[in-house]
């Protein structure tokens, strides 16, 4: 008896977000690319939506695009942290 792939047998990719079937037990991404992207993840991009002063800092709230914005930043409270804009 013939058995289809099972939807179980699906995964998702981390970086696309697609769904596909690995060939490898232990393979996480949809293709070397995505592999290769989620390593060097240079396409996030976003757009400054408020900046506040506040009595010991500042306040931003920034608005990421693409499937790195969940990666993007990855801050732990009390943690320090450098920032820098590209000219």
């Amino acid at each position: 008896m013939h058995c289809e792939p099972v939807q179980a047998a699906m995964r998702s990719c981390p970086y696309c977000e697609t769904l596909f079937a690995p060939r490898r037990r232990w393979e996480a991404f949809c293709s070397s690319k995505c592999r290769l992207a989620f390593d060097v993840d240079r396409g996030a991009q976003g757009r400054v939506v408020s900046v506040r002063r506040l009595r010991r800092g500042v306040s931003v709230v920034v608005h990421l695009h693409g499937p790195a914005a969940e990666r993007a930043l990855n801050f732990t409270p009390g943690e320090t942290v450098n920032l820098v804009k590209r000219p």
